[in-house]
């Protein structure tokens, strides 16, 4: 099976959207801009080689609270 390696901020980033936060929400409590926010869901998904954050969450099994 193949590991996939997310930055501590990518894996939070997922987790908020798993929770309903919008990128702009999560640029705020994590005192980043949105582009910055976007960028690190842009690489979340192409380091799972998925098209979509559900399928990111999903996949990275980040569904559940840590």
């Amino acid at each position: 099976m193949k590991e996939w390696t997310l930055s501590p901020l990518e894996k939070t980033c997922l987790r908020w959207i798993s929770r309903g936060r919008t990128v702009a929400e999560i640029a705020s409590l994590e005192g980043k801009s949105v582009a910055d926010i976007e960028g690190y869901l842009q690489r979340a998904l192409a380091a799972l080689e998925v098209r979509s954050t559900e399928e990111a969450i999903a996949k990275a099994n980040l569904s559940e609270p840590e």
